[in-house]
């Protein structure tokens, strides 16, 4: 890994009290290639703010702070031919095809065929975890490139190409498990839940109620800008729109609310979306929410609660967005994380 000194220190537990904590209790589960460097949006020359060193920090802060406790896993050792069938499962033909066999994709300029492979490999990164999780090999799981929440079944958007979340969910569904989804990046989890929209599989987004995507799925058009739900009940997808300038006060709110619905439907494993992009800052695409690492470990407690009651402490996490990546980003993805494997586990 490279060196991680630009990342902010973490406000959690000591590393004694940390090592001491995770002496008898099963392995943290990690998805993480080099390969995922290769993921250069746009132009393709660094410049994109969703630049994949954030998932090589976030990896190398796991490590370093949890290293008796996490099990790398390779994604390029998983079948290709099974990531592709797995791809073809939840994504229209065409639209693979495109990016994997042409490497042509609106996420990025000209033909880029290594950029198809990288999609690939992100997409195995959370394959890898849900088949561990379902053998019941980990029950904490973590893909700093997965949660492509805004991708749709024919097509890329917001930066994400294939929706590993929505397959993970759907396989969960098929070996039996009862999944839920929860997103709180500070854009919609859009594109997972019309992927799952028509299924049993719960949904749950928060996120600033005027950002990306613009759609009225997600958001009441006519209360934009104003802090508020906009639920499909008979479908299970429920959203909490949070203010432009809302932060850890709201952030709480929706989570709240969200629990709620998880108690309701008591799901056996938890999918989290665990967008870092609700800290204001630098490459925070205009949006001007204040979360802070409080409000993160706020969150990563309640996801934590909850598994504790329904789901014997089983968590799969995607990085999803996250635009100070050299910085914040990781820092709030490994602290949620950290967080949620150890209070499952005590």
């Amino acid at each position: 890994m490279n060196n991680i000194t630009s990342v902010p220190p973490t406000p959690s537990a000591s590393s004694a009290v940390i090592q001491e904590r995770i002496s008898s209790i099963g392995q943290l589960g990690i998805s993480y290639s080099d390969d995922y460097l290769i993921w250069q949006l746009g132009e393709g020359d660094g410049s994109h703010p969703t630049n994949p060193m954030r998932a090589q920090l976030a990896t190398g802060l796991l490590v370093a702070e949890l290293p008796r406790a996490v099990s790398v896993s390779d994604p390029t050792a998983v079948d290709r031919h099974s990531v592709r069938a797995a791809i073809d499962s939840v994504h229209e033909a065409g639209f693979v095809s495109r990016v994997i066999d042409e490497g042509i994709d609106l996420q990025w300029t000209g033909r880029r065929p290594e950029m198809g492979q990288t999609a690939m490999t992100m997409f195995a990164g959370t394959m890898v975890l849900t088949q561990a999780m379902i053998a019941r090999d980990i029950m904490v799981g973590f893909n700093p490139q997965g949660a492509k929440h805004h991708a749709a079944s024919d097509g890329s958007s917001g930066f994400c190409v294939f929706n590993d979340m929505a397959w993970a969910a759907r396989e969960f569904a098929a070996a039996g498990f009862r999944p839920l989804y929860l997103d709180w990046d500070i854009h919609a989890g859009d594109g997972t839940q019309s992927m799952l929209f028509d299924t049993e599989i719960p949904t749950l987004s928060i996120h600033n109620g005027v950002a990306f995507p613009f759609d009225g799925m997600t958001r009441d058009l006519s209360l934009a800008g104003t802090r508020h739900t906009r639920h499909h009940d008979a479908n299970h997808a429920y959203n909490w729109c949070i203010e432009d300038t809302d932060g850890d006060d709201a952030f709480a709110w929706a989570i709240g609310e969200a629990v709620s619905v998880i108690d309701d439907y008591r799901p056996d494993v938890i999918l989290v979306a665990a967008g870092a992009d609700g800290m204001g800052g630098a490459n925070d695409l205009g949006m001007r929410n204040t979360y802070t690492f409080a409000g993160f470990q706020h969150a990563a407690l309640a996801v934590a609660e909850a598994a504790t009651r329904w789901s014997n402490g089983r968590v799969l996490i995607g990085g999803a967005g996250g635009y100070q990546p050299l910085t914040h980003t990781p820092r709030v993805w490994a602290n949620v994380v950290e967080t949620i494997y150890l209070e499952v586990n005590r």
